[in-house]
């Protein structure tokens, strides 16, 4: 890798890294966060259906590690973190959407729709590069998947 790789391309070659590691573990890579400059590596695991343990975390910690070791693509020192997503684990591909289909989301684009940017309800269908959000009202939104810049699982509390 260059002397100075951009924070994006050194996500690529962490997720280019990891994916097929998770993937032997029958994990699946969901996403990685690093900040140039900054000390801090951070990759999220899923297990679809079941979730993750931290013998997974700790294993393909492991793993990613001993890898990063060999490769160096990071130049400077960082903590390399392995996790679930938690509860409210972002939604990046139409994979996901299609996943979680009926939950609770946040959704905000990069060019507002109507005026407006953010959107909340449940996720509905998945087609042609486009998601359909369900809103409160039961007024139902098809938005961009390219224009989504950030998507969050909300959670529901169950009143008892």
């Amino acid at each position: 890798m260059e002397l100075n790789p951009t924070a994006e391309e050194i996500i690529a070659k962490i997720k280019e890294l990891a994916r097929p590691l998770a993937g032997e573990m029958g994990l699946e890579l969901v996403d990685v966060e690093y900040k140039a400059g900054g000390d801090f590596l951070r990759v999220f695991i899923d297990r679809p259906g079941q979730g993750v343990s931290m013998e997974d975390c700790s294993g393909l910690s492991r793993r990613i590690s001993a890898e990063l070791d060999a490769s160096d693509p990071i130049p400077q020192p960082y903590n390399l973190e392995v996790s679930s997503p938690g509860l409210d684990r972002p939604l990046k591909r139409a994979e996901d959407f299609l996943r979680y289909a009926g939950r609770p989301v946040k959704v905000v684009i990069s060019q507002p729709l109507n005026g407006q940017n953010t959107f909340i309800g449940h996720i509905g269908d998945v087609q042609n590069g486009m998601v359909k959000i369900v809103l409160k009202d039961q007024a139902s939104v098809w938005l961009p998947l390219a224009q989504i810049k950030k998507a969050r699982l909300e959670v529901e509390l169950k009143k008892t």
